[in-house]
């Protein structure tokens, strides 16, 4: 699968739920679709707020129930112990629950290839932290790992932090970049918030600049999902 057109992934992780309801609106008037990575026990109450995004139309993703780092509780417990205590318990009462699960964001960014071939026998899609490859003093819009022009059927994307008081004009450049080259280009923040916030959340504000300039670039912002269609 290619990218069309050039696609812009938003993705929030943890457990901020009635703000990103809240955030439906701003979305929809963009025609834009994220991606809610929720971590946590998964309840009805959790349900019934997974439905109402999944229902505007967009992806809901895992992060764990209790947002252990991954390498850690492998070394520690082994994979299948990962696998069982980690995963599965959320995964399960999502789908049972008409909740469509493609994708898992590691918490911390902790990966390695042995937590990757574990969670791809659950997940079509993965996400961690540019941190992993980026280079010092190089922007992501020269960080070749960032961007995805083929998606395959098992991919690991590297999300770049659109949080606090991150850079907006290197952002930008990113995100003209993915449009110019037609690939895919992953962001991610957590909570959705009225205030310029100091550290891993995005101001309203924020999230509006980003929308309106994917819109200049014609960029399509999609949820995992969604990949790999037009």
């Amino acid at each position: 699968m290619t990218a069309s057109g050039g696609t812009l992934c938003l993705t929030f992780d943890d457990h901020y739920l009635e703000n990103w309801i809240k955030a439906i609106p701003l979305f929809k008037k963009y025609n834009a679709k994220a991606t809610f990575f929720v971590c946590g026990e998964v309840d009805s109450k959790v349900i019934a707020s997974m439905k109402t995004l999944q229902d505007a139309g967009h992806t809901i993703g895992l992060h764990g129930i209790n947002h252990a780092k991954s390498v850690d509780y492998v070394q520690k417990n082994g994979p299948v112990e990962f696998m069982k205590n980690e995963i599965i318990p959320q995964l399960e009462i999502c789908r049972k629950n008409g909740i469509k699960i493609r994708a898992f964001a590691y918490p911390n960014s902790q990966r390695s290839h042995e937590t990757d071939n574990e969670l791809f026998k659950e997940f079509d899609f993965l996400r961690t932290s540019w941190a992993e490859i980026r280079k010092k003093d190089i922007p992501v819009a020269d960080t070749n790992g960032c961007f995805i022009k083929k998606i395959s059927a098992k991919q690991l994307f590297y999300g770049f932090p659109s949080s606090g008081n991150f850079n907006m004009e290197e952002v930008k450049a990113a995100m003209k970049r993915a449009a110019e080259e037609n690939s895919v280009l992953v962001l991610y923040a957590h909570n959705i918030t009225e205030e310029i916030p100091p550290s891993h959340h995005i101001a309203v504000s924020q999230l509006t600049q980003l929308l309106e300039y994917a819109k200049t670039l014609k960029l399509s912002i999609k949820g995992f999902n969604e990949l790999g269609t037009n």
